[in-house]
């Protein structure tokens, strides 16, 4: 990607609460972005990409970041490795896009023709335990029962070690979507990261919310 890419920004819907969730209004980032922006899942057929200003978010850290990011979800289960389904669902949207954008080159009736087999435009997959939905509307990420790594897993911490590792040759920080139950997880990812010099952030999430991807702009996100 270069410096037109776009943004994209991951909003919690459902339950928030100011005493437990601090600075989780607007939701998180999707770590697809560079020292510029990301992608934009657009909430409408005709607004395909929107170039906007570098993508942020806010989280009770240390100092501010522009790298790229490496998405984790943590519980006490385990581990769930998010960024495959971001990057397939990053992947969808340019392919809708495209479709789009033909039909904008169309002219009346066929224009009218395009635009209603694109209406119902929708794609679901389920990858590597994390469940990836995107439509016209938004992008959507659930993680599902089995975590890419479980908690009590032998390899868990050449799991991450190996992570970090590829992380530090991509110079990539991570960012956890951290569950009121994945501190222990927290607390090992951390470790593995300290100790590759990896830049760490999270943001308090509840189990079972949905992640959602929409809209084209964003907010400050610090790291530790």
């Amino acid at each position: 990607m270069n410096t037109e890419q776009r943004q994209i920004l991951l909003r919690s819907k459902g339950k928030k609460s100011p005493s437990e969730m601090a600075d989780n209004s607007d939701g998180l980032l999707d770590l697809l972005c560079n020292v510029v922006g990301v992608l934009v899942l657009v909430s409408s057929l005709a607004g395909v990409f929107a170039a906007t200003s570098a993508i942020n978010i806010q989280a009770p850290m240390k100092s501010e970041t522009k790298k790229q990011f490496w998405t984790l979800q943590a519980s006490e289960d385990g581990i769930w490795d998010l960024q495959p389904a971001i990057n397939r669902m990053a992947e969808l949207d340019r392919e809708r896009a495209n479709e789009v954008r033909l039909c904008e080159n169309l002219l009346s009736p066929e224009l009218e023709i395009c635009n209603n087999n694109l209406d119902g435009w929708q794609k679901k997959e389920q990858i590597n335990g994390v469940l990836m939905e995107i439509n016209h509307e938004k992008g959507q990420l659930m993680r599902l029962n089995e975590p890419s790594v479980n908690s009590d897993d032998e390899e868990l911490n050449q799991w991450l070690d190996n992570l970090m590792n590829k992380l530090k040759t991509e110079d990539k920080a991570v960012f956890i979507i951290l569950e009121s139950t994945g501190f222990k997880m927290y607390r090992e990812i951390k470790k593995a990261a300290r100790k590759n010099k990896i830049a760490i952030g999270w943001e308090p999430w509840y189990k079972g919310d949905p992640i959602n991807f929409w809209g084209n702009s964003g907010r400050n996100m610090s790291i530790q």
